[in-house]
C-alpha cells in the first residue's frame, strides 16, 4: 500500500513539460516493477505451493515424493501455538486418460498430517498417519510437513511401462476438524483456508 501510495503522490506531483516525460516514464517503469516484486512477496508469505514432485520407480513398486513451500497465516500461527491442532491433507492421484471412454482412475489416496503444540514440553509434534515427530521449533516441524519423502503410492503392476498417465498432487489445512466456534469463523474470512493449488504432471513408468 505504501509503495503505491508514494508512486502515486510522485507521478501526479510531475511537472507536465515535455523534457520531463522521457524521465516519467521512466519511472513509472521502475516504480511498477518494484510494486509488482513487492506483491509477489506478499502472496508468497502466506500459502502453500508445490515446488517439486516425482514419482519413484523401485523394485516393489512407486514412491511418491514432494516438496511444498508452506507458511501459515498469522491466524493459524496464534492458533497453533495456543493448542489448536492444525490437520492438513495430502491428496494424490493418478489416472490413464482415455479417448472414448471416462478416465481410468489408478490410484487414489489421502494421507493426513496433524501438526500441534505441546505447552507442557513447549515442543511441536507432527503425525503422520500412525507416526510421529517431534521438534523443539515451528520451523522445523513445517518443513516436515511440507515434505513427502518415499510414500507408497502404487504396486509394480499397478502400472504399465510405456503407458503415460496423468497425475495431481495437492496439500491443504482441512477446516472441518478445526474446533467447531473456529470452523464457524473460517466460513467468513480467508485467514483460515490454506490449501496449495492443485499440481498436474505427468507419470511414465520405467
Amino acid at each position: 500500500m505504501s509503495c503505491m501510495m508514494d508512486f502515486s503522490t510522485q507521478f501526479l506531483s510531475a511537472p507536465a513539460n515535455p523534457r520531463y516525460r522521457t524521465r516519467d516514464i521512466f519511472y513509472l517503469l521502475i516504480t511498477g516493477c518494484v510494486l509488482v516484486y513487492c506483491l509477489a512477496l506478499e502472496a508468497k508469505a502466506e500459502g502453500i505451493n508445490i515446488r517439486s514432485v516425482d514419482v519413484e520407480t523401485v523394485e516393489e513398486g512407486y514412491l511418491l515424493n514432494a516438496d511444498f513451500d508452506l507458511e501459515l497465516t498469522p491466524k493459524l500461527l496464534d492458533a497453533v501455538s495456543h493448542g489448536v491442532s492444525l490437520d492438513f491433507v495430502l491428496a494424490f492421484d493418478l489416472w490413464r486418460t482415455r479417448a472414448w471412454w471416462f478416465d481410468e482412475t489408478i490410484i487414489h489416496f489421502q494421507e493426513h498430517r496433524r501438526l500441534s503444540f505441546v505447552p507442557v514440553t513447549r515442543m511441536y509434534r507432527l503425525n503422520i498417519g500412525t507416526s510421529y515427530e517431534t521438534f523443539t521449533n515451528l520451523k522445523e516441524a513445517l518443513k516436515a510437513l511440507a515434505h513427502v519423502h518415499a510414500v507408497p503410492a502404487a504396486e509394480k503392476q499397478a502400472l504399465i511401462k510405456g503407458q503415460r498417465y496423468e497425475a495431481s498432487i495437492s496439500l491443504g489445512l482441512d477446516t472441518s476438524l478445526l474446533p467447531k466456534p473456529l470452523q464457524i469463523e473460517s466460513l467468513s474470512t480467508g485467514d483460515w483456508q490454506l490449501t496449495s493449488p492443485i499440481h498436474r504432471f505427468t507419470v511414465n513408468p520405467n
